[in-house]
């Protein structure tokens, strides 16, 4: 039997929209979310939720926000019309939540939507009515004039009455206003900066202030996701700008410590640019990044925030917008891997934050949490560049503690100390509050760098003369290293490093891999042929002092001939710490950070009793004798 196809013929708009609908309206809750990520880009304040028998009977969605004009009402309800998106180039970096012009069109098709809008410059409100008693929705309906202070209030009503195959898939009343709930607790969750009010049956549920300080912040948090999570967390600050094909990357938030964990994986929130998103590739990195911390069958908590060039990201991936893609995703998952990495094992800590929990709701699902000693959080700083919160808190962040150190340091030596009448015999080395630049004895202060590799001081001898020192930058970081390192002190990187190596000189490595994590460094296999870096020696906070890690491993694997070696091959002590002296390089060091180094080196010439500093038998510093330099005229 011969089957003739029918014509092509174009769809209806009312058929389109209603197919468009099956994407984007899944469910009461998706009409919310939608109306309110359009709230917010509409730069509002203060958001109401109304919602009636589970969203089925009404949602309304009121803001003070910027509004909508007359002659714009009617295009708002047609397909793919937006204000967010003009260009491609736009469209390559989007910093709106919503974007796509389609959920108007795709609600009014599936509901009775009308739209009340007044912008500030406005001296009339305007509505439009696209809902009618028939299956169709009026995309030709008329503005007609009505009362409403600025800004808009959305209604839908008698969600899906015209297509009774999708209103016979929604849940119970309770059902669908939970989920209605959580996507209010989510987005009130990534604005801190905005009021929230949220109403069931004319009932209000919630009620949250803007939040603008580290009080309320933590109290919005204790309500909306769990006091008990903040009372075992870990504050993660954590940004970089070291990447020049990716910009500045800045990760916030807070995880549980690895002694607090759940039986399920719900309370996990993790944002991008304000968007909250489910992606793999941002699981894989927390997964990682908690592996053998938990029990099996056990799951870690977070509420992260992740911020990025929008140019780094595309969000016009998913219809309902909960998926993303980076361009540069191995750097964005080593990123987060590291960042919480560094928030786990850090030791910084703060003030306690459940002090500050007031008016809390009583804890839910305590029974599937297991609570361990509090971890206090460390206080990180808030500062959303989509938004318009204010709230910047204190950094105290281990991250930075060494630069906050160097700044007090010269602040001190500015204000307590004259550079031009310091004299180095009248510092006592036995005061313990005196700063490192000022207890440098005999090596004086720094006159600047001479060369890159040689810094020159000036101090005071016994008889008030003056005598200038030359010392060797790389040779004086090398004896502080030898002198100060310990085992079992690790850094984790930034960013891992990967290198390439033979599948030989991978396996000898993997097989020393408990000696070499002893001594900080911490290795993963990465396919065949590479290699990944995760972590490195600490070096002491030696001023200046940084790794080469790559040469390091290079230098581990010279000292085996033979990668056939059995598996009681070991690495000696002093082979590795001779490794790591030769693979230390010298960075540029600024002012103070050349007066910590001569402090250092003070401090560790007294501690060993005034013997000569050497390095491999040479010499540290030297005097450079004014006869000398006679000669040289």
């Amino acid at each position: 039997m011969l089957i003739v196809s029918s014509r092509i013929k174009p769809l209806s708009l009312q058929l389109a929209n209603q197919i468009s609908a099956g994407e984007v309206v899944e469910r009461p809750a998706s009409v919310v979310k939608e109306l309110l990520e359009n709230a917010i880009d509409a730069q509002s304040c203060h958001i109401h939720i109304e919602i009636e028998r589970g969203g089925s009977a009404l949602i309304r969605i009121s803001d003070d926000g910027e509004g909508i004009i007359k002659e714009d009402l009617a295009l708002a309800v047609t397909r793919h019309a937006t204000s967010k998106l003009q260009t491609l180039s736009e469209l390559e970096q989007i910093i709106s939540l919503g974007f796509r012009g389609e959920a108007l069109a795709s609600i009014s098709a599936v509901s009775k939507l009308s739209i009340k809008s007044k912008q500030a410059e406005q001296e009339q409100a305007w509505m439009i009515n696209t809902g009618t008693e028939s299956d169709f929705a009026d995309y030709a309906a008329e503005p007609e004039p009505v009362a409403h202070p600025q800004g808009t209030t959305i209604d839908v009503r008698d969600l899906f009455f015209n297509t009774p195959a999708r209103r016979k898939f929604m849940r119970t009343i309770k059902t669908e206003f939970r989920h209605i709930d959580d996507i209010v607790k989510r987005i009130a969750l990534s604005r801190f900066d905005i009021a929230f009010k949220l109403t069931h049956n004319k009932k209000l549920l919630r009620n949250l202030p803007p939040a603008e300080t580290e009080k309320s912040i933590v109290q919005r948090i204790a309500k909306l996701f769990s006091a008990e999570f903040i009372a075992h967390a870990n504050k993660v600050e954590f940004s970089s700008d070291h990447f020049s094909n990716i910009g500045t990357l800045r990760l916030w938030g807070w995880v549980s410590a690895p002694q607090w964990h759940r039986k399920q994986a719900d309370w996990q929130y993790f944002y991008v640019n304000g968007r909250y998103i489910k992606d793999k590739l941002v699981n894989h990195a927390l997964r990682q990044a908690y592996q053998e911390l938990l029990p099996e069958d056990t799951f870690s908590a977070y509420l992260l925030y992740l911020e990025i060039d929008p140019q780094q990201v595309d969000v016009n991936v998913h219809p309902t917008k909960h998926e993303v893609r980076f361009r540069e995703s191995r750097l964005v998952h080593d990123f987060i891997y590291s960042a919480l990495k560094q928030a786990l094992f850090s030791e910084a800590s703060s003030s306690d934050l459940s002090g500050e929990l007031i008016e809390s709701e009583p804890l839910k699902h305590s029974r599937e949490a297991k609570p361990a000693t509090q971890i206090d959080t460390v206080q990180g700083e808030y500062v959303n560049r989509y938004s318009q919160s204010t709230y910047q808190p204190k950094i105290q962040s281990s991250l930075n503690q060494n630069v906050i150190e160097k700044q007090l340091n010269g602040l001190k030596q500015l204000y307590n100390v004259s550079s031009s009448n310091v004299s180095p015999s009248n510092v006592s080395p036995s005061n313990k509050k005196e700063t490192k630049a000022t207890a440098a004895a005999f090596l004086g202060r720094s006159m600047g760098c001479l060369f890159p590799n040689y810094l020159l001081s000036q101090s005071a001898c016994e008889n008030n003369n003056v005598q200038v020192l030359v010392i060797h930058i790389l040779r004086a970081q090398q004896y502080l290293l030898l002198n100060r390192f310990q085992p079992g002190q690790q850094v984790a990187l930034l960013i891992p490093e990967t290198i390439s190596l033979t599948p030989l000189e991978i396996d000898f490595l993997m097989k020393n891999q408990t000696g070499l994590k002893h001594w900080g460094l911490e290795l993963s296999q990465l396919g065949e042929g590479a290699l990944t870096i995760r972590s490195q020696p600490s070096l002491c906070g030696i001023p200046g002092c940084i790794i080469d890690i790559e040469f390091l491993i290079k230098c581990i694997l010279s000292l085996s001939a033979d990668f056939h070696a059995s598996d009681n091959t070991e690495l000696r002590d002093s082979e590795l710490i001779n490794m790591l002296l030769k693979s230390i390089r010298s960075d540029f060091l600024n002012q103070s950070e050349q007066d910590n180094l001569l402090a250092m080196l003070c401090e560790q010439f007294e501690s060993s009793g005034g013997k000569q500093a050497l390095v491999d038998n040479k010499a540290v510093w030297k005097v450079l004798q004014e006869s000398k330099l006679d000669k040289l005229f």
